[in-house]
């Protein structure tokens, strides 16, 4: 619970974890990006979550015990099953989209298309919330720097540069549909946490329908490939699913959806330096102003939902000591 703490507080508590994870969910993408061009995304989801689940429900079961760590299923049935199916939608279509795409863009049109869908979703699922006037604007205008981005991939403008209009049509729907995902992720995710559930517990009951579906997927592959895909889907879990899901969660508890949303949005600036030595890629002149317009967009809804949060606490310390 964040009793007894302000709003300035609990925002400075969720910044570094989340760019924590944003600088983490980059590094996985540009990563990734390499490696799925080598081994099957199925197969290497289906190996790196299943590491994940062990060590998340694992230890939870050893600390709390089977009774406790699977009380969400019951109590908690409906958002455990959202938060399951936004998981793999996120992940799966995340992965193949990297298969098309320039990992930057990747990233910043499934992570950036966050706040614009927040804005639309939150107010439905999660009711009595507010959506500052200066988010909707910043959301909107995100919307058009994804535009151009979107725009940049289909006239080779990216760094993968000329690529077939199926492929790149392919790898966008799969950007757009991680970006769907990834907003309601969160949204699930703050819900769980507002139900008391600690980070640790909400990630031990988030990868079922991952796994069920990754190992069908592997299991209906003639060449799977899991013994070669082992090595860089170790590494994916602890780097790119455990660590940064961990430091997502614990960011989620202390901030609000759509302020988690933006703050993540600083990853595609992660993920365009932490490509160029990518010998795939040529650095793309549209990619980097599309990514720096987003980044200065963050800062400015940032720095506004941190004034919006110090005048709410500053009225409701007020009305209080009345």
């Amino acid at each position: 619970m964040d009793t007894g703490t302000t709003p300035r507080t609990r925002l400075a508590q969720g910044l570094v974890p989340l760019t924590g994870f944003a600088f983490l969910t980059a590094a996985l993408d540009v990563f990734a990006g390499n490696q799925l061009q080598a081994h099957d995304p199925a197969t290497v989801a289906a190996i790196s979550f299943t590491l994940a689940a062990v060590f998340f429900l694992g230890g939870d079961l050893i600390r709390r015990g089977p009774a406790a760590a699977l009380r969400p299923l019951r109590d908690n049935r409906y958002d455990v099953i959202m938060i399951n199916v936004t998981t793999a939608v996120t992940w799966l279509s995340m992965l193949y989209a990297l298969k098309f795409l320039e990992p930057a863009i990747v990233n910043v049109v499934g992570l950036a298309l966050g706040p614009l869908l927040t804005v639309l979703v939150s107010p439905v699922l999660r009711p009595g919330t507010k959506v500052l006037r200066t988010e909707v604007v910043i959301s909107l205008l995100i919307g058009v720097m994804i535009a151009m981005l979107v725009w940049g991939s289909f006239t080779g403008r990216s760094a993968v540069g000329e690529r077939s209009t199926a492929d790149t049509a392919i790898g966008i729907a799969l950007t757009l549909l991680t970006g769907l995902g990834s907003v309601t992720n969160v949204i699930y995710s703050k819900r769980l946490s507002e139900a008391d559930l600690k980070p640790q517990s909400v990630l031990a009951v988030r990868f079922f329908l991952m796994l069920a579906v990754t190992w069908t997927l592997v299991a209906l592959n003639e060449h799977p490939g899991v013994r070669t895909a082992f090595l860089p889907s170790l590494l994916i879990a602890v780097v790119g699913v455990a660590v940064p899901l961990y430091l997502l969660q614990v960011g989620i508890k202390h901030t609000e959806p759509i302020t988690a949303s933006i703050l993540l949005t600083l990853s595609p600036l992660f993920a365009f330096f932490l490509q160029l030595p990518d010998q795939r890629l040529t650095p793309s002149i549209s990619t980097f102003a599309g990514v720096v317009g987003i980044v200065a967009l963050v800062a400015i809804s940032t720095v506004a939902r941190t004034k919006h949060d110090a005048r709410v606490a500053a009225r409701t310390s007020t009305v209080s000591s009345s």
